[in-house]
Protein backbone atom coordinates (compact mmCIF):
# COMPACT_ATOMS: atom_id res chain seq x y z
CA UNK A 1 0.00 0.00 0.00
CA UNK A 2 1.66 3.33 -1.07
CA UNK A 3 0.99 7.06 0.46
CA UNK A 4 -1.77 8.90 -1.18
CA UNK A 5 -0.14 12.25 -3.12
CA UNK A 6 -1.47 15.59 -4.43
CA UNK A 7 0.55 16.94 -7.01
CA UNK A 8 0.18 20.90 -8.41
CA UNK A 9 2.43 21.63 -10.94
CA UNK A 10 2.59 25.51 -12.36
CA UNK A 11 3.42 24.54 -15.66
CA UNK A 12 3.12 29.09 -16.80
CA UNK A 13 6.72 29.92 -18.24
CA UNK A 14 8.64 32.12 -15.55
CA UNK A 15 8.60 35.36 -17.76
CA UNK A 16 6.05 35.77 -21.24
CA UNK A 17 6.64 39.05 -23.73
CA UNK A 18 3.98 42.10 -22.97
CA UNK A 19 1.10 42.05 -24.74
CA UNK A 20 -1.35 44.59 -25.59
CA UNK A 21 -4.73 43.03 -24.27
CA UNK A 22 -2.66 42.44 -20.63
CA UNK A 23 -3.96 39.04 -19.88
CA UNK A 24 -1.75 36.51 -19.55
CA UNK A 25 -2.52 32.42 -19.50
CA UNK A 26 -2.08 31.03 -16.06
CA UNK A 27 -1.40 26.95 -16.43
CA UNK A 28 -1.78 24.42 -14.23
CA UNK A 29 -1.23 19.84 -13.84
CA UNK A 30 -2.48 18.80 -10.51
CA UNK A 31 -2.89 15.20 -9.98
CA UNK A 32 -3.75 12.55 -6.84
CA UNK A 33 -3.48 9.28 -6.56
CA UNK A 34 -6.07 9.15 -3.90
CA UNK A 35 -9.25 6.76 -5.20
CA UNK A 36 -11.69 9.16 -2.92
CA UNK A 37 -11.21 12.32 -4.93
CA UNK A 38 -14.40 13.50 -6.49
CA UNK A 39 -12.96 14.14 -10.17
CA UNK A 40 -16.43 16.63 -10.81
CA UNK A 41 -15.11 18.58 -7.91
CA UNK A 42 -11.77 19.55 -8.52
CA UNK A 43 -11.56 23.47 -8.98
CA UNK A 44 -8.12 25.62 -9.44
CA UNK A 45 -8.32 29.22 -8.97
CA UNK A 46 -5.49 31.48 -9.47
CA UNK A 47 -4.98 34.04 -6.17
CA UNK A 48 -3.69 37.53 -7.12
CA UNK A 49 -3.94 39.38 -3.71
CA UNK A 50 -7.49 38.84 -2.50
CA UNK A 51 -8.89 38.41 -6.05
CA UNK A 52 -9.46 34.95 -7.32
CA UNK A 53 -10.09 33.80 -10.66
CA UNK A 54 -11.81 30.30 -11.68
CA UNK A 55 -9.70 28.26 -14.10
CA UNK A 56 -11.54 26.06 -16.71
CA UNK A 57 -10.13 22.44 -17.75
CA UNK A 58 -7.74 22.56 -20.48
CA UNK A 59 -9.66 21.09 -23.62
CA UNK A 60 -8.18 17.97 -24.31
CA UNK A 61 -6.12 17.20 -21.66
CA UNK A 62 -6.18 15.20 -18.30
CA UNK A 63 -5.94 17.15 -14.92
CA UNK A 64 -4.90 20.62 -16.99
CA UNK A 65 -6.46 23.83 -16.10
CA UNK A 66 -6.06 27.55 -17.21
CA UNK A 67 -7.56 31.08 -17.05
CA UNK A 68 -5.94 34.32 -18.40
CA UNK A 69 -5.54 36.73 -15.76
CA UNK A 70 -4.82 40.61 -16.10
CA UNK A 71 -1.62 42.63 -15.44
CA UNK A 72 -1.71 46.33 -15.13
CA UNK A 73 0.09 47.37 -18.80
CA UNK A 74 2.97 49.25 -16.07
CA UNK A 75 3.54 46.04 -14.28
CA UNK A 76 6.83 44.37 -14.82
CA UNK A 77 5.77 41.36 -12.90
CA UNK A 78 3.20 39.39 -11.18
CA UNK A 79 2.64 37.32 -7.82
CA UNK A 80 0.21 35.01 -7.72
CA UNK A 81 -0.36 31.39 -5.67
CA UNK A 82 -2.82 28.67 -7.19
CA UNK A 83 -5.23 26.93 -4.78
CA UNK A 84 -7.30 23.49 -6.10
CA UNK A 85 -10.18 22.64 -4.37
CA UNK A 86 -11.96 19.55 -4.56
CA UNK A 87 -14.29 16.86 -2.82
CA UNK A 88 -13.73 13.54 -1.65
CA UNK A 89 -15.92 10.69 -0.33
CA UNK A 90 -16.48 10.33 3.46
CA UNK A 91 -19.20 9.13 5.64
CA UNK A 92 -21.96 10.85 6.25
CA UNK A 93 -21.71 12.88 3.31
CA UNK A 94 -18.65 13.88 0.96
CA UNK A 95 -15.80 16.47 2.84
CA UNK A 96 -13.45 19.24 1.31
CA UNK A 97 -10.13 19.54 0.85
CA UNK A 98 -7.79 22.03 -0.68
CA UNK A 99 -4.11 22.64 -1.70
CA UNK A 100 -2.07 25.76 -1.28
CA UNK A 101 0.85 26.35 -4.11
CA UNK A 102 3.75 28.38 -3.35
CA UNK A 103 4.09 31.72 -4.44
CA UNK A 104 4.96 32.52 -7.80
CA UNK A 105 6.46 35.51 -9.88
CA UNK A 106 5.54 35.85 -13.75
CA UNK A 107 7.73 38.63 -15.49
CA UNK A 108 6.46 40.26 -17.87
CA UNK A 109 9.17 41.77 -20.82
CA UNK A 110 9.06 44.96 -23.08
Amino acid sequence: MGCIYHELTNITPGALPRNDKGYYEVHVIWESNDTTVRPDTIQPVVLIGTNSFKMQKTPLMKNRWQTPVPINAVANELRYRIKVNWKYNAIPSPAANSQLSEEFLLRINN
